[in-house]
């Protein structure tokens, strides 16, 4: 009997999936609910387990190749004599350059039996070879007249894309293509969010195990804001804006430099510390990278805090199909003029990063207005407990 292995489709948002790592190869015996692939779904990965005991007869797709869900990607049968049925890959391969013998089979190029001999061993398209023969024709020294006259090409490295990487690239280069960002940016008197923080460091610490970072108040204070403009709280579509039934905060962490965003479910109805605990239990797995598909996927805006490279800001580019992403910047000094008189004031800067198709200016500029006020008075943020 032969069954099919086919890209699964893991929630109603999949499309598609990339083959990670086989962890069977051709021929292996494999058993009922043994792992036999590693696939990559939105910069996480999960483990396909066999449906069937048996041997893994044909692999379709390599690793790295992207495949549609519902497609065959192997076949498994209950022994090794049994016939494979013949199947074409569903990936379009791009179209392979003629090399320079094949070329001379296509076009006829007038050229000594040297010149080819040496073209071939070079690696030589004559095509592109003046002759200085009778009638044109190409003698061995043209070729190595060409040859000399080549500029040594410049040394580089190309570094190949990590899964994440490459998933990273897809996304944000839709998203530019096709969401038309506007960019609003407030300047934040951080004072009183930094005792308010150092106050509660221990008490979060007892409750949640992990200490309260300035991303926990940042995100409650998003959520609360996101309460009073849901529109901001949604996704662009052709028959309208889709409003997220749930505030579920995608914050952004790099790891290994590189990008993941997990998602904190439901962040306006948590506390500090709940926020706190789930932030650092999905911290601690990015980083040892054990990130599941359900931790990256459905988050309806996504909070960036770039503070700790030292960075006064960030246009970010928002986390499709999110119809908005805030950053923010590290927290520094700086003057702040105030009844007339010069200040120096904790400060940090926020940058909200909007698609013009879901709002408008004027609803960014009141939505970061409210982050700020929080932010400014955070002890608002407490409404709801520590």
């Amino acid at each position: 009997m032969i069954t099919k292995v086919v890209m699964p489709k893991l929630d109603q948002a999949m499309e598609k999936g990339t083959i990670g790592e086989w962890l069977k190869r051709e021929g292996d015996r494999v058993e009922k609910g043994e792992p036999i692939l590693r696939i990559d779904v939105d910069k996480a990965s999960f483990e396909l387990e066999a449906e069937r005991s048996g041997y893994l007869r044909k692999i379709l797709h390599e690793e790295g190749e992207t495949v549609e869900v519902g497609k065959v990607i192997a076949y498994i049968s209950d022994s090794m004599d049994e016939e494979i049925p013949e199947e074409r890959p569903t990936t379009v391969e791009e179209a392979k350059p003629l090399k320079a013998e094949e070329a001379e089979e296509v076009v006829e190029v007038r050229a000594s039996p040297l010149a080819k001999k040496l073209a071939r061993e070079k690696g030589i398209d004559l095509s592109k070879v003046k002759g200085s023969g009778p009638g044109g024709r190409i003698l061995a020294k043209d070729v190595l007249a060409y040859i000399e006259s080549l500029e040594k090409p410049a040394e580089y490295e190309i570094m190949p894309l990590s899964k994440i990487r490459r998933i990273t690239a897809e996304k944000m280069s839709f998203s530019k293509r096709t969401i038309p960002h506007f960019y609003v940016q407030v300047d934040v008197d951080a004072s009183e969010l930094i005792k308010l923080r150092q106050s509660l460091i221990p008490e979060v610490e007892r409750l949640a195990g992990v200490k309260l970072a300035y991303d926990d108040l940042i995100m409650k204070a998003t959520a609360i804001a996101l309460r009073e403009f849901p529109i901001l709280n949604s996704t662009f579509e052709e028959g309208g804006v889709k409003i997220f039934p749930s505030i579920d905060i995608c914050l952004a962490i790099s790891v290994d430099d590189e990008l993941v965003a997990p998602v904190i479910r439901e962040v306006d109805k948590k506390r500090i510390s709940e926020i706190a605990k789930e932030r650092g239990e999905l911290v601690k797995r990015a980083r040892e990278h054990r990130l599941e598909p359900r931790d990256v996927r459905g988050g309806s805006f996504t909070v960036s805090n770039v503070g700790m490279f030292g960075v006064d800001w960030l246009a970010a580019i928002i986390n499709p199909p999110q119809a908005a992403i805030l950053s923010i910047g590290a927290i520094k000094d700086a003057p702040v003029v105030r009844d007339g008189r010069i200040e120096v004031k904790k400060v940090m800067k926020l940058v909200l990063s909007v698609d013009h198709r879901v709002a408008d200016g004027a609803t960014g500029c009141r939505f970061l207005g409210r982050i700020k006020e929080l932010l400014e008075n955070p002890y608002i943020l407490l409404k709801d407990g520590i």
